[in-house]
């Protein structure tokens, strides 16, 4: 009977690690945003909790959850997209009305100037067919680039789904997903001790990513204030927004209007925004970020700084909320598996 139990479980196990490899291969592509999903439920939960004793169904004050936590965001890209345009507004406002008769006049005089050059005609006259083929190049990027992003919609709607719908259900049926991994592992005061230790790391990134985004346009907007930028709330709105590009992070703000002031002579400024922008990018990833995450849970910042940095370097915006979430569960077994090691070691003795 003995044998048949262990034979049966056996066979039970090669057929969970054949089938898990499986899925495993069928789900690699979107394994990222169903985990991310997982991550913005647990505040979706959390906010669904504080509307339960006032809406009667759970599903309904589930979705009232996701639409609270959806509407700032909704709310600052209304802002951000509105702005752009009065940007735009006023940049297409600033240009010089085109003058017909001025320009032929122009043209005719050029080409006069140009013919009469002698030997330097051949040199204008590559000049402008350089000019043509960068253009036309330039023109072709950005087709290219269009047509990219229009073929690309189909997979990003895709996303957008599976996301959404892990953070439905996640919220919904978190306390049985919980459950099912608990009923697999052993009871006992160490598993307990992870538990509490993975709740308190996924609390600790949710909250420092957004508060580490909200310090870094809080004193971006001061930069910009003090150097005398137009658009300071816009130009804060998007360097809160860029700490989750990875790679580059803020730098898509910081070195675009560097740049700009150096090319429009206004070197001085320029520098500036470079200089003190990498300083507040620094502070806040190098050593407020895991100092924050570190206050949540006993987790050293030294761990959650590679997490944040590494996990977006491989998973993209994802990265930024699972990387830590991996490196830091690894770290708590570690630490719970050596604690195991020592007592195992003490009562030998």
């Amino acid at each position: 009977m003995n044998n048949f139990k262990l034979q049966s479980i056996s066979i039970l196990l090669v057929l969970l690690l054949f089938f898990s490899l499986l899925s495993f291969g069928i789900l690699f592509q979107i394994l990222s945003l169903i985990l991310f999903g997982a991550m913005i439920a647990y505040i979706v939960r959390h906010l669904a909790g504080k509307l339960h004793p006032f809406v009667r169904f759970e599903t309904l004050a589930i979705f009232l959850a996701m639409i609270i936590l959806a509407v700032p965001i909704v709310l600052v890209a209304y802002f951000t997209i509105h702005q752009l345009f009065l940007v735009a507004v006023d940049i297409t406002g600033a240009l010089p009305a085109p003058n017909t008769n001025t320009t032929m006049i122009n043209q005719t005089m050029v080409s006069n100037d140009v013919q009469s050059a002698g030997p330097i005609n051949g040199v204008a006259a590559n000049l402008l067919d350089e000019i043509a083929n960068l253009v036309a190049q330039s023109v072709v990027w950005l087709v290219g680039q269009i047509i990219s992003f229009v073929a690309s919609l189909p997979a990003l709607f895709t996303d957008v789904i599976v996301l959404l719908f892990s953070v439905f259900y996640f919220a919904k049926e978190g306390d049985k997903f919980v459950g099912f991994i608990e009923d697999l592992l052993p009871k006992t005061p160490t598993f307990s001790e992870i538990y509490s230790e993975v709740d308190a790391i996924l609390k600790s990134i949710m909250i420092t990513n957004i508060l580490c985004a909200v310090i870094l346009g809080l004193l971006s907007v001061v930069l910009y204030y003090i150097l005398g930028y137009p658009y300071i709330l816009l130009l804060g709105i998007l360097t809160a927004f860029s700490e989750f590009v990875p790679v580059v992070g803020p730098w898509i703000v910081y070195g675009a209007l560097g740049v700009v002031d150096i090319l429009t002579g206004n070197p001085v400024r320029g520098v500036i925004v470079i200089v003190v922008g990498w300083l507040i990018d620094t502070v806040v990833d190098m050593y407020i970020r895991p100092k924050l995450a570190g206050e949540f849970t006993n987790v050293h910042p030294l761990i959650f700084l590679v997490g944040f940095l590494f996990g977006a370097l491989t998973l993209g915006l994802p990265g930024l909320f699972i990387g830590p979430l991996i490196v830091g569960v690894t770290y708590v077994l570690f630490e719970k598996y050596r604690e195991e090691r020592l007592k195992i070691n003490q009562q030998t003795k």
